[in-house]
């Protein structure tokens, strides 16, 4: 859209410069000096006190009618000026208000351009998303990315900005396949030792790799097996502190051994399934045992 309004200065002011000069100025500064000089040496005694207000009075009288000239020539000389500031400011009014109405235009445009902008952005993030098999809601919308630099004269994104995110994307993927990676690894090696993984696999989520993890299973294994252990050894001996010992009976399948055996009452509930594990532990140990159904 043009106009063929001109923005150049059409007007001017007219204006003459005002001259202050006072009167008969010598006289004035005569009077001032030698007034001064009479009272400012004056030392009044307390019973001179009706003097003294007498020679204040007379001092303020003077600068009453110094003042009042400055106020009188001000007003005079500040009042051609209020009006034209009043002209002018009204004027301005009209040009700020009419530069505002643009302004709001302006913007409603920028606004409505940088959603039009967004769109073109999230369609590509969404299909290069898609390429790198990820979601396009893991992109995170970056400001710059909506910027008048960002795109062609054709409103196309610039080859940069296309760049980085599709480097944005490769991160990601790259990002997932590593925490996949470390996540198949922790979850082996905790296999291996029969564990439950979800609390090894939370430790790739705070930072850790699988190199740093494996070290504190290991540390984790050791100390369970030193417990278990320590568990055993507590049972054996209050089996041997409160069991009656026997010899054992040897077969021709056992390898000879002095070693006593030992026999104690144990009442075992659970279902049938977990008896019969149990039962079939005990004979697979070739341990001798007898059966009271309740």
């Amino acid at each position: 859209m043009s106009n063929e309004l001109s923005t150049e200065v059409i007007f001017d002011v007219n204006y003459q410069p005002s001259v202050i000069e006072i009167i008969n100025e010598d006289q004035l500064a005569n009077l001032i000096n030698a007034t001064v000089k009479r009272f400012e040496n004056l030392i009044f005694k307390e019973e001179d006190i009706a003097d003294a207000k007498k020679a204040r009075a007379e001092l303020n009288r003077i600068f009453d009618l110094i003042d009042s000239k400055r106020i009188e020539v001000k007003k005079e000389f500040s009042e051609p000026l209020a009006v034209f500031e009043k002209q002018i400011k009204a004027y301005s009014d009209e040009i700020k208000l009419a530069s505002e109405g643009i302004a709001d235009q302006i913007k409603e445009f920028e606004a409505k351009t940088k959603e039009e902008r967004k769109t073109i952005v999230l369609a590509f993030i969404k299909k290069q998303a898609s390429k790198a098999e990820i979601e396009a809601n893991e992109i995170s919308l970056q400001s710059n990315w909506l910027n008048a630099s960002s795109f062609t004269a054709k409103n196309n994104l610039t080859k940069k900005i296309e760049e980085e995110i599709i480097a944005e994307c490769t991160a990601i993927k790259q990002e997932k396949e590593n925490y996949e990676q470390q996540k198949s690894l922790v979850e082996s090696y905790v296999k291996a030792y029969g564990l439950e993984s979800m609390a090894w696999i939370s430790l790739i989520d705070e930072g850790l790799t699988a190199a740093q993890i494996f070290p504190k299973i290991d540390q984790a294994v050791k100390e369970l097996r030193e417990k278990e252990e320590k568990e055993i050894e507590k049972t054996e001996k209050q089996i041997k502190q409160t069991a009656t010992p026997e010899r054992a009976v040897v077969t021709t399948q056992e390898i000879d051994t002095d070693e006593p055996k030992y026999s104690f009452a144990l009442n075992i509930t659970g279902t049938a399934k977990q008896l019969s594990v149990i039962k079939q532990t005990i004979e697979s140990l070739g341990v001798e045992y007898s059966v009271e159904m309740n």
